[in-house]
């Protein structure tokens, strides 16, 4: 199985908070945390930001939440977008061993305005 999800969100009116994302080809209802399946992992091919300045942070948990430890942060300085597509084979930033592995991003901005966004392009995989 290999299914690259597309997952995006807004920020709400608030200084943080933990995105809500959605991919309308697999869900809508939105989630703020995503469960690997036991014996998958996850690849990063992409990201963008867009919108009024942000800072996001994407964590990973191995414990079914109760802990998180950052992953990977990306800074969008001034309005306007931060787009980075990932050429060849993108690292694996979580790998389901226990079927307890998760993975989040929040959001910190210092206007409490909902006008930002976050895209990732993420793989789900259970191959090399």
């Amino acid at each position: 199985m290999r299914e690259i999800i597309r997952l995006t969100a807004p920020t709400t009116a608030a200084t943080t908070g933990t995105f809500v994302l959605t991919d309308p080809n697999y869900f809508y209802a939105g989630a703020t945390s995503f469960r690997l399946p036991l014996g998958c992992k996850a690849k990063l091919w992409g990201y963008t930001l867009s919108g009024t300045a942000f800072i996001a942070t994407m964590s990973v948990s191995h414990d079914t939440g109760s802990t998180y430890a950052e992953a990977a942060q990306w800074n969008l300085v001034a309005d306007g977008n931060l787009a980075e597509t990932y050429d060849g084979r993108p690292e694996v930033f979580l790998e389901s061993r226990a079927g307890t592995e998760m993975f989040k991003v929040e959001w910190s901005q210092s206007s409490a305005v909902a006008t930002s966004r976050l895209t990732l392009l993420i793989e789900i995989s259970d191959e090399d």
